[in-house]
């Protein structure tokens, strides 16, 4: 291939969104395939199948259209600077066409499993791998974990003794489950850090100029704790200004903590003052100032002895730390050879490990090999969304890259384009710093290119992302990263004379925001003008809740949600098939077998129950759980009314899809086949004229005409899991980042934040780890808003002038509010698209043309409209002419509908929520164990919701319901049920249930204790509270007596309002 001038070979391109990246890698496609490249040369790849299917059919209708179209043929010769005929193109279309099943078009893991699969024995694999599901990977794991731990008994290893070291003794409640997600979470990390040298080796990870490595032998902290106290008591220290008795008295009560410090205490509980002192004395001064209302600096003996009990409690405390860190080296060594035995080499692989097996061949010979193969077959690279690539994806493709970059000839071509302002993919393992790697590496062969002209976005759009995103304002949140690659976006004269329209609503009330939100879609009627919509939010809770709301209050709206469904969980007809299969296996179950006898989908007579519980055991065990969801399915779905059907099918046809692969597997465990169930997801997907609810995440690549973002709230952007190496049993390891750029140098768990802080070395890092965070939190939105071609709606809380937290509420006020006058006029346009709202809900800030919509006319009537949009409900979930209702929605003439509503909908109070995901975890509460039970639980949960979770327990009445009792008892936490009432189908979740059991176990009473997190009302008593709710769990005691059989008397109910630490019960 001869050098091109307007083509160069060597492209590294930073592409912002919606410039146009696939357009320019198409071109490139073309280009060599008219210069005489054969398909199959040229590699291209990307990082969803999606993409690399729109790639294909972008290369096929760009030859189609250039070979008819004289435009458009002039446009490729122009670029490419030589003339085409309309046969040239039609031969290389015939030709790629020929090739589809030779080409390499695809994503970095089917690359790589192509090249597997090719020579598995290679790599240690058995002929005939296959990739595992997340659910299959947690039962193989299960397995794994339960045989490893029969064979450490009889052979008398440490395991036990590396998990004592590892999780401090909490092993008494945790091993399997704790085992597990250790496995899961952190296999690759030993992969790819195996050294155990770098793990948890302070001593020889720490500089040598660490304080703490400076103490001689044998250092005795008293002895200074002791003349500090005694030096300051007596006045032999020269504080200025000089201290106060009050300042004096807390710096003594401090001292005495340094002085009865022991090695592994919680030092996050220790007084403010001590923390203060301790962070103080550990900067590299001779100074120390000591804050306390003001501050008061002082200097000396007393300062030296100070920095060195300073000095060696941090030594010791990383020291643990270090001993902890090993532990878990340890425990994954075990572990992790015994799953790579068992599973992995028997051909049971996930993705991740894929690039781990390529890069760690242990054959040389064998790689190089490889290498020569790969690198004779293709010729030209072609590498898209390079921002999202992981260290481990590189360490296989860098070395084939290497041949092109270096061609001596300077006739192969690479093509990488990416954009590190969309790199929100760092919790799989992609890693942004690779894009500057890349570009350091090769810097003298490759030609560096930006592209931020939008094809996407009009100027409406891209005027508030410049003004939001290229600020450089606060520098806590605006990171010298995000501002050394930002170039403001400009319009491209596809887009420059696009109306459009971007406004920002703010209210408290959460309500208000789903209220209007409502209000906004059925005054646009985006589907019935034919505007492309998504709502994109944070959470997958939150998109599927939204989209109920949706349904609920315009339910001829076509709006699905996108980020996957749980078939075996989220509906009733499901739930039945499940508890069938939980009683057969646990006939003394009382949850399974009291809804059994409450669903309305099959007619059970108590005397046939034991005979029909035999059955469903014995045919799950001849012929497999397939069979057992056709033969029961079948027969309940008799009773489902047809206008629901489609659903119910659908949802059993999702259910058998799951039981036909289990049965693959030979396995014919029930309880696993339940949790395999439960946990597996249905595929996502949605019509494009539908409303469309998806995660931020999950919009990636995507272009709709209008966007609403009702969830941009969260903690504050530099708030990190240090690290980024966190699983479900709170297990924390930090990460430390290599030089290079390229993956991870050692590994350490996480210290307590007031050691992180005080450590020098330690407070370096974290450091660099927050400005991590904030980088990757202006990623997330800015993917989010810069989605819309038109239109993009925010809503949320007020900026609180009070708040500490710097989140994107916080950026939004800081770039927008100043520069937005609005007048009347523009906010009653604006405010007539959401209705008319409560005192609180404001418009703060706006751009553009509210009515840039009416461009289009309206193809159906109005929304709202029920004969116009009955035919688009598209998911009736009707049974039996029963209509569907839960517990929270009580009698209309019984509550307002804004309570209605809040109670119903009370999304987004993320401190409620994990206040109550505190609770839901708990079973009873034990003082002696609590911090290792909150160790355990805690994970993901901000400290103000573990203060108030443990407030509320200090509350006495409270605390009661929480010990256990010494008679025998049954806990129920968050268990769904159904049952008929009536003409109504009744779903609904117990928060928790106490059943009080005689000494044959059967029930003599129960309570329901229900968790309430709304706001605590000013002059509300918790009377007039408990009455909002009372409809609620008349409702929940109803369904507990038709479980249980127990009469309505024998059932107490207890709301819990944790804002307020109360409580209500009644009988």
């Amino acid at each position: 291939m001869t050098r091109n001038k307007q083509i160069k070979l060597r492209t590294l391109i930073k592409a912002s969104a919606g410039s146009g990246k696939t357009f320019r890698l198409t071109d490139r496609f073309i280009y060599l395939l008219l210069k005489g490249a054969s398909p199959e040369s040229i590699i291209a790849l990307t990082f969803s199948k999606k993409a690399a299917g729109e790639f294909f059919d972008a290369i096929l209708c760009k030859l189609a259209e250039a070979a008819k179209n004289h435009e458009k043929r002039k446009r490729l010769e122009k670029e490419f600077e030589f003339s085409i005929s309309s046969s040239d193109l039609r031969i290389k279309m015939s030709e790629l066409l020929g090739a589809m099943n030779r080409l390499t078009l695809g994503t970095l893991d089917s690359f790589f499993f192509s090249i597997l699969s090719s020579a598995p024995l290679e790599h240690g694999l058995a002929i005939g791998f296959n990739l595992l599901d997340e659910a299959t990977e947690r039962e193989k794991w299960l397995k794994t974990l339960r045989q490893t731990f029969d064979e450490s008994v009889k052979e008398r290893s440490g395991l036990i003794d590396d998990f004592t070291l590892a999780t401090a003794e909490a092993e008494d409640r945790v091993f399997f489950s704790w085992m597990l997600d250790l496995g899961i979470s952190f296999r690759n990390h030993f992969a790819l850090c195996p050294d155990v040298k770098n793990w948890g080796s302070v001593d020889q990870l720490w500089p040598e100029t660490s304080l703490w490595k400076q103490l001689v032998e044998n250092y005795d902290h008293v002895k200074d704790c002791q003349n500090c106290l005694e030096w300051l008591e007596n006045g032999k220290v020269i504080f200025e200004p000089q201290l106060t008795e009050s300042v004096k008295g807390k710096l003594s009560d401090a001292l005495r903590d340094f002085l009865n410090y022991k090695p592994g205490s919680d030092l996050s509980k220790k007084s403010t003052v001590f923390k203060r002192l301790l962070k103080e004395s550990m900067k590299n001064s001779r100074f120390m100032t000591v804050t306390y209302r003001k501050d008061f600096q002082t200097s000396g003996e007393w300062v030296l002895a100070l920095k060195r009990v300073s000095a060696y409690i941090i030594g010791e405390e990383l020291k643990i730390y270090g001993t902890r860190t090993q532990g878990v080296y340890r425990l994954l060594e075990t572990v992790v050879n015994s799953y790579n035995h068992k599973v992995m080499e028997k051909g049971g692989i996930t993705f991740s490990d894929l690039p781990i097996l390529l890069s760690n061949s242990g054959d040389e010979l064998e790689r190089l090999n490889r290498n020569y193969r790969l690198d004779r077959k293709y010729e030209h690279w072609m590498l898209d969304e390079f921002q999202d690539t992981s260290p481990s994806q590189w360490q296989v493709i860098e070395p084939l890259l290497e041949e092109v970059l270096y061609d001596s000839e300077d006739s192969r071509m690479f093509f990488c384009v990416g954009d590190q302002k969309q790199a929100i993919y760092g919790w799989r393992g992609g890693d942004s710093r690779l894009f500057g790697h890349l570009e350091e590496k090769f810097s003298g062969r490759l030609e560096i290119e930006g592209m931020n002209e939008s094809w996407r976005s009009g100027p409406d759009v891209l005027g508030v992302v410049n003004q939001v995103f290229g600020s450089k304002g606060d520098p806590e949140i605006m990171v010298p990263n995000w501002n050394r690659i930002w170039e403001d976006h400009i319009a491209s004269p596809n887009t420059k004379d696009k109306t459009g329209n971007v406004a920002w609503w703010t209210s408290k009330d959460e309500i208000e925001h789903l209220q209007a939100m409502v209000n906004l879609i059925k005054e646009i009627d985006p589907v019935g003008r034919g505007w492309s919509c998504a709502i994109l939010t944070q959470k997958r809770k939150t998109a599927r809740e939204i989209v109920d709301y949706i349904r609920r209050e315009l339910p001829g709206v076509p709006v699905e949600e996108e980020v996957g469904s749980f078939p075996a969980k989220d509906n009733g007809f499901s739930q039945y098939l499940l508890s069938l299969l939980r009683a057969a296996i646990h006939p003394s179950d009382k949850w399974a077998i009291g809804h059994l006898k409450m669903c309305p989908f099959l007619d059970l007579d108590e005397s046939e129950f034991d005979s029909i519980l035999e059955r469903v055991r014995g045919g799950v065990y001849e012929h497999g759980f397939a069979s057992f969801v056709i033969e029961w399915g079948e027969i309940a779905i008799n009773g489902v009314e047809e206008d629901a059907k489609d659903f119910v099918q659908k949802r059993m046809q999702e259910l058998l899809s799951m039981a036909q692969t289990f049965d693959k597997k030979g396995e014919r465990d029930i309880d696993l086949f339940i949790d395999y169930a439960r946990r597996n997801q249905a595929g996502k997907g949605a019509m494009e004229s539908s409303i469309r609810a998806m995660t931020i995440h999950g919009s990636k690549g995507l272009t709709f005409d209008m966007v609403i973002m009702p969830e941009i709230d969260g903690g504050s952007f530099r708030n990190t899991g240090y690290g980024g190496g966190q699983n479900g049993n709170g297990v924390d390891l930090y990460q430390c980042p290599a030089k290079s750029g390229i993956g991870f140098e050692w590994v350490l768990a996480k210290p307590k934040k007031i050691i992180q802080e005080s450590d020098p070395f330690l407070s370096e890092l974290l450091e660099t780890d927050e400005e991590t965070a904030a980088f990757e939190n202006l990623c997330k939105f800015y993917v989010g808003m810069t989605r819309p071609a038109r239109a993009l709606y925010l809503f949320s809380k007020p900026p609180s002038p009070n708040s500490k937290s710097k989140n994107f509420i916080y950026l939004l006020n800081d770039t927008l509010s100043a520069s937005n006058e609005i007048g009347q006029e523009i906010i009653d346009q604006h405010n007539r698209l959401v209705g008319k709202r409560g005192s609180d809900f404001e418009l703060a800030y706006c751009t553009g043309t509210p009515d840039w919509w009416i461009e289009k006319k309206k193809v159906n009537k109005k929304v709202g409209d029920q004969e116009g949009f009955k035919a688009l409900n598209s998911t009736p979930r009707k049974f039996r002419n029963l209509s569907k209702k839960r517990p929270s929605e009580k009698e209309l003439n019984e509550i307002t509908v804004n309570e209605l509503l809040e109670e119903k909908y009370n999304l987004g109070k993320d401190l409620g929520t994990e206040v109550h995901s505190l609770f839901e975890k708990l079973e009873w509460w034990d003082a002696d164990g609590a911090n290792e039970w909150l160790k355990i639980n805690k994970c993901e949960i901000s400290d103000k919701a573990v203060d108030l979770f443990l407030n509320t327990l200090r509350n006495q009445e409270i605390l009661k319901l929480f010990i256990k009792p010494d008679h025998r008892t049954e806990v129920w936490n968050e268990y769904n049920f159904v049952f008929q009432k009536g003409d109504e189908l009744i779903r609904g979740i117990f928060d928790r249930v106490v059943l009080n059991l005689s000494d044959d176990e059967s029930i003599e009473s129960a309570e329901i204790v229900d968790f309430k997190t709304d706001r605590s009302e000013s002059g509300v008593s918790v009377e007039e509270m408990a009455d909002r709710h009372r409809a609620q769990l008349e409702f929940y005691r109803m369904a507990l007596s038709q479980i249980t059989g127990l009469k309505y008397q024998k059932i107490k109910m207890t709301l819990i309002f944790t804002s307020r630490q109360d409580l209500f019960s009644w009988v």
